[in-house]
């Protein structure tokens, strides 16, 4: 784990000297305070903290503070156990957002999709063409789509990787709305190149899908379908591609396909 690793480093560092590990105390202190005391004292940590004198917080502070001298470790696991909470908290705002954007998500008409004509389930899908890791996650999705016939799969397209992306997504999409029976086979000759799409690049696959009129005609409700799914991606405290929505649950970055089939199958046993 990069984050493990990394504070390994630093707790190795800081701990060369005294001085250096009274700093890391009253820098980490206040964080780590009551997950040390939940490790070491379980009835501390159900107390109330107001209730405590001075002298009982600095009796309780110089207790964690000799643990985390003498046992390093304890600190690793604090730290551990801290981003364990703070993903479980982001993890629950997103639900509660995933609920509110839930028109946005899964009821707009003018988004790709792929799949079920009348699905049991509905995923929603950022991506981007000239995101790496959306094109690695391309074969999970399709054979998802194929292993289970009542998913459907929406796809928002984002253009977060520069002007290319943009041509991209703009061409992608007005085909979506104007000539939707070419739509899959552009996507896929998109999604397939393997560099960054530039403006020959995408003409080039224009031409080879008999979409090339809409590099240059124009659908003024484009722009503002692209503009919506960018503001809806930031609205759910999403940062990039791909990044994927299954009921209530939002799957950031690439993964693989047992963890696509793992949540799609907590999402069928919740339906019932």
């Amino acid at each position: 784990m990069k984050v493990l690793s990394s504070f390994n480093r630093v707790t190795d560092m800081l701990f060369q000297s005294r001085k250096a590990k009274f700093a890391m105390l009253a820098t980490v202190a206040g964080s780590v305070f009551f997950l040390s005391s939940q490790l070491m004292m379980s009835q501390l940590a159900h107390a109330d903290h107001s209730s405590f004198t001075d002298e009982q917080k600095l009796e309780i502070r110089a207790i964690v503070e000799d643990a985390l001298v003498n046992d390093p470790e304890l600190l690793k696991e604090a730290i551990i156990a801290l981003q364990m909470r703070e993903e479980d908290q982001m993890s629950q705002a997103r639900g509660s957002l995933v609920e509110l954007h839930h028109a946005g998500l899964f009821e707009t008409q003018t988004d790709p999709w792929k799949g079920a004509e009348n699905p049991a389930i509905t995923m929603v899908y950022f991506t981007d063409f000239n995101c790496p890791y959306c094109k690695k996650l391309e074969p999970s999705l399709d054979k998802l789509i194929e292993d289970y016939p009542q998913l459907r799969v929406i796809t928002k397209m984002v253009p977060l990787q520069g002007e290319g992306s943009q041509k991209a997504v703009e061409l992608a999409q007005k085909v979506w709305l104007n000539e939707p029976d070419k739509y899959l086979a552009l996507k896929d000759m998109l999604m397939s190149s393997p560099r960054r799409l530039d403006t020959d690049a995408i003409a080039k696959v224009a031409k080879l899908t008999d979409t090339e009129q809409w590099l240059t005609k124009s659908d003024d409700r484009v722009v503002k379908v692209v503009r919506d799914n960018v503001s809806l991606m930031r609205d759910l405290g999403l940062s990039g591609t791909p990044s994927m929505i299954f009921g209530d649950t939002v799957i950031p970055g690439l993964v693989t396909y047992e963890v696509l089939k793992e949540q799609l199958e907590e999402v069928i046993q919740a339906k019932g």
